[in-house]
């Protein structure tokens, strides 16, 4: 494995934990795209939630594998006056996964690790909205997390 980069569970976990955007790409008849999504994760799983309708509902329900990146800790590294000594520190985890939709408890356990990781707290959901709203898992099968200093 390449310098700083590590596929340790704990480090990817610790990464995943305190990124707010995940990139998720996806691919269909029309080809690839990504799309930034909210999310959390527990145990080696993603969750993440979407409309039920549209090009993200359809590549995740269709069941083929997704990949993800996220980078934390972006800060610019001013090296000297060579354009190639310039740079950035970060974290970074990207890796892949087979997604599969979630329904009943799976989907609400799902919704508040989403919320409570972005709010902070437990909040009530819109009674009209939870169900058109998907809820999915994406078992992380890859993941390798990258530290650059």
């Amino acid at each position: 494995m390449r310098k700083g980069v590590t596929d340790n569970p704990k480090t990817v976990s610790d990464i995943l934990s305190g990124a707010d955007v995940l990139w998720l790409a996806l691919a269909d008849e029309n080809g690839p795209h990504c799309v930034p999504v909210n999310f959390a994760e527990e145990n080696g799983v993603i969750y993440l939630h979407s409309g039920k309708r549209g090009r993200k509902a359809a590549c995740l329900d269709s069941g083929s594998k997704v990949a993800f990146s996220t980078a934390v800790d972006i800060e610019r590294r001013k090296g000297g006056d060579n354009a190639c000594d310039q740079g950035y520190r970060f974290r970074s985890v990207m890796g892949s996964g087979t997604p599969r939709a979630l329904s009943g408890k799976e989907k609400m356990h799902g919704l508040d690790l989403i919320a409570f990781k972005h709010l902070g707290k437990r909040l009530p959901y819109a009674e009209k909205v939870v169900p058109k709203t998907a809820v999915y898992a994406i078992d992380i099968e890859e993941a390798t997390a990258r530290i650059k200093e």
